[in-house]
This record gives structure tokens, sequence and C-alpha cells, in this order.
């Protein structure tokens, strides 16, 4: 009786809080063909590519917003090798970092997965997390050996890593977290077992550090890419700051249970509104939460698994995936602006429609009509091409659709609204007004 209350509780609150914010996020299960533990999921150009890595040296990828995965496991990477973190630092090079016994190595790829090299190794050692400021400049943090954290850095793609001027001296017999890393241009935070996390402003050479009290465990540390006085610190307890780090305090009431494994975040309309709009997050349990506006609730359940890490984001309308420990990926979009079926009468024909009103200022309705189910995207471009906004990504059955854009944030003058779906393509124009 008391798990069938608890039941309609959840899925009251997710009606309650659906409602309120007037949101729209749909949730699908991927086929990745794997069932080992999966500990970590990156992602690039809105999340159209992905890695994901796990135990038994597995590596799987997908260039299809995660509709197909492929398995690149081995080609150099042994299969006794459990890996903890990836980060794809473009199309096709990628770093994944595991131990095998007491060692641990990073393999990386140039070839998209195709084929891996051992670049580093570490004896009694744990590589928790990396980051890539740009294509040749990378960090690993991982847990300290003989007294030091395991600082290293990279200045050519992660092909040789050097610890020189990156000295950080343990304190205690503190350790870190798979993951808990945050970088962002030159700034870089991680979590510890003690009640800290350490924080640098110049990529590792110099560390502060900032007391998490009275949470001990940071084992996920966020910070919004648009303002990064604004963050969040998640272990047993939720926590948020508003500068820097310097302070944290409690999120009440902290949903779920299970340590705090990973966030992003998602806005209505304004990409840079500060601080965003809604976030999401994921604990060692079968959940994923979503909190803004004084609500936190479960808003997805997993069929099977404990979920271990979620991929982060700094683009308007990318697509989540959130890793397992099965096997499973569930994937979703952060795009809140809702996305609504006008018919599910099955049209003859695929069809872009011509905004209304156009011209605009600052809202404008897109049309269009989906012959076939399957993965569409509908996209908005500036003048010279450049991607601005990504209004859906996502898979959705045959029927007519409504989707709006706004343009607060963007300077008068043309723009241009693509869609893709299956082999049908078409681009039209419109102009902003102010």
């Amino acid at each position: 009786m008391r798990e069938i209350i608890s039941t309609k509780l959840i899925v009251l609150l997710l009606f309650v809080f659906s409602m309120s914010f007037n949101a729209f996020s749909q949730f699908i299960e991927c086929n990745t063909g794997v069932t080992v533990n999966l500990n970590c999921v990156s992602s690039l150009n809105g999340g159209n590519l992905a890695f994901a890595c796990g135990d038994s040296g597995t590596v799987i990828k997908s260039t299809t917003v995660g509709s197909i995965w492929v398995n690149v496991t081995g080609n150099g990477i042994p299969s006794n090798a459990n890996l903890f973190n990836i980060f794809a630092v473009d199309n096709n090079v990628v770093l994944t970092a595991g131990n095998i016994g007491t060692n641990t190595y990073v393999y990386r790829t140039s070839s998209g997965g195709s084929n891996w090299s051992q670049v580093f190794v570490q004896s009694n050692g744990r590589i928790n997390a990396m980051n890539f400021r740009n294509v040749l400049t990378g960090i690993i943090c991982g847990n300290p050996v003989a007294g030091r954290w395991s600082m290293w850095k990279t200045s050519n793609g992660g092909i040789n890593w050097d610890s020189t001027g990156m000295f950080l001296p343990q304190s205690g017999g503190e350790t870190g977290f798979n993951n808990s890393l945050y970088g962002k241009n030159m700034n870089i935070r991680f979590g510890t077992n003690n009640s800290r996390i350490y924080y640098s402003t110049n990529y590792g050479l110099t560390w502060i550090i900032q007391s998490t009290s009275p949470e001990v465990n940071s084992t996920a540390v966020w910070f919004y890419a648009h303002d990064s006085t604004y963050g969040n610190l998640g272990g047993d307890s939720l926590l948020k700051t508003t500068n820097s780090g310097s302070n944290w305090e409690f999120i009440h009431p902290s949903a779920g249970s299970g340590k705090i494994s990973g966030f992003t975040w998602g806005n209505f309309y304004v990409e840079s509104s500060f601080p965003p709009s809604i976030q999401w997050y994921v604990r060692n349990d079968n959940k994923i939460y979503v909190f803004g506006g004084g609500n936190i609730v479960p808003i997805y359940i997993a069929p099977s698994g404990v979920y271990r890490y979620l991929s982060d984001h700094f683009n308007f309308g990318e697509t989540v995936y959130a890793v397992r420990s099965n096997g499973g990926i569930t994937k979703f979009s952060t795009y809140i602006v809702s996305v609504q079926q006008i018919s599910t009468e099955i049209p003859e024909r695929w069809l872009l429609s011509q905004n209304y009103p156009n011209p605009f200022n600052p809202n404008t309705h897109i049309g269009f009509r989906i012959a076939e189910s399957g993965l569409v995207r509908v996209t908005v471009f500036d003048a010279l091409g450049k991607e601005i906004q990504t209004l859906v990504n996502q898979e959705l059955q045959p029927g007519t659709y409504d989707v709006d854009f706004n343009g607060t944030d963007m300077p008068s003058g043309v723009y241009y609204y693509k869609i893709e779906s299956g082999s049908f393509a078409e681009t039209k124009k419109m102009v902003l007004i102010k």
C-alpha cells in the first residue's frame, strides 16, 4: 500500500511541476547493445555525437543523437580496464581513463574510436576526471599518490602529459570522486571527501580551498556556464552558491537517496538568463530529478539500473544523456519551450510552413508536418549561417506540430530556420524587427 501511495504522489508531483513550468521534456531509452556498468558520457554538437564508457573496457558511440549506438570496445583498450570517465575533444579526438588493478591509464583515439593508444599510466593511482578547454589544452585530475593530488596537463591534445607546476598537496587522507570536476575556460573545480572543493582560476597552476561544510562529500560539482557566480554541489544533499563557491547553502528538501553524481541545466526561452530556469540532477538511484522555482521532483524513473552520470552542456537546446549501471542510457532535451502537436492525422508529405507573424518581435510560431515517425531537428541560423538555437531535436510521431521561437536576445535582422527529418530538409527565411 505504501508503494502505491508513493507512486501516485510522484505522478501528481510530476503533473504539478509540468503544469507550473509549462515545460516539455521527452525522455527516451536508448538501445545501447551493452549491459555493463556505464560510468560516464560526453557529447558534442548539441548531442548529435556522444561517447560513453564503462567496465570491461567498454566504449560506445552514437552519431545519431543517441538513436543508434556503435560498440567501439577494444581496438587498443584492454577488456579488463574499468573506464571511469571519457571526454570528446572533437569529432575524432576522444580520451578515456580507467584502471586495471591498482594502475590507472588514459587511452586516446584520433579516429573517432576506430583505434586507441595508451598515452598515460600511473601506479597506485586513479584518474577521476578530465577536461579540455580547447583542442590542445587539457587537464586530468586523479586521487592523491605519495601525498599529492595527481594533476597533469597536456598542450598537444592529450598525446603527452606533464605534471610540472601542477603541485597540489593532499590534506590528510582525502580523495576525489568520478567525474566530480567542472571546467570552463581557465576556471576549474573538483570535489573531495574532505568538506572542501579545490578551485583554480589559472587552469591548475594555483589552487584555492573552498569549504563545503557541513557537506563532507562533493561527489558532483557544477557551475553555470554563462555566469560562474552560480553553481551547484552535490553529495548526500543538494547545495547552491551565488558567489562563486565562497559560500554554500542547502536547497531543501533535497529529493532522492544516494550520492548526487551529475548536473545539467536548461532554460525556457533565453539561454543566458540568470540563474538558470531549471536544472536536472541524477544520484545513485533510478530517477532523474528536476529542480527550479522551489520545486524538486523526480521527473523520470528508469525501467532498471542505477544512474551514474549525465552529460553537461553549454548551449540551449542540447540533448543530454544519463548513463546507468546496466548499460542503459536515457536521453532527453534541455530545450524547454514546448513543441505542440496540433494534429495526429498523418500528412501525405513533409512540410515546413512559413513562420507567423513575419516580420516578428520578439515571438513567432513555426509550423511543420511530419509524414513518418523519426528524429526531427529544427534549428535557427543567423544571416552568416551560424546555428544560434535548436528548437526541436527529438523523435516525433507523424502529425502536425507548432513550435515557438523567441528573439528577445537577438538583434534585428534576417534569420533562417531549417527542418531535417530523414531525407527531408527545408529552410525558410524570417525577419526580426525591433
